[in-house]
């Protein structure tokens, strides 16, 4: 057994001391839209909002940071859109 792949998001995570809560909520494109647009509004006022994800409900702040990320490994693909804060 050769040594443990860490991804790239694994890596970063463990650089900068975060924790290991990393959990995804799959929607339908109807929410996943809807879920956009209220961040995106909330964003372009510059106002805070509070999302639930995975039993957890939390503010993200007006100033969190915003950046676009994408990650490629073979054919599979990912696009994030990241929002950063600290508490």
């Amino acid at each position: 057994m050769g040594p443990r792949r860490v991804s790239f998001r694994d890596a970063r995570r463990i650089l900068l001391g975060m924790s290991e809560r990393d959990v995804e909520r799959v929607q339908s494109r109807e929410q996943f839209a809807a879920t956009l647009r209220r961040v995106a509004d909330a964003v372009e006022r510059g106002e805070a909002f509070r999302i639930q994800v995975a039993e957890r409900r939390f503010t993200v702040p007006a100033d969190a940071e915003l950046s676009i990320e994408h990650e490629a490994s073979g054919e599979r693909q990912e696009l994030e859109l990241q929002l950063r804060w600290t508490s």
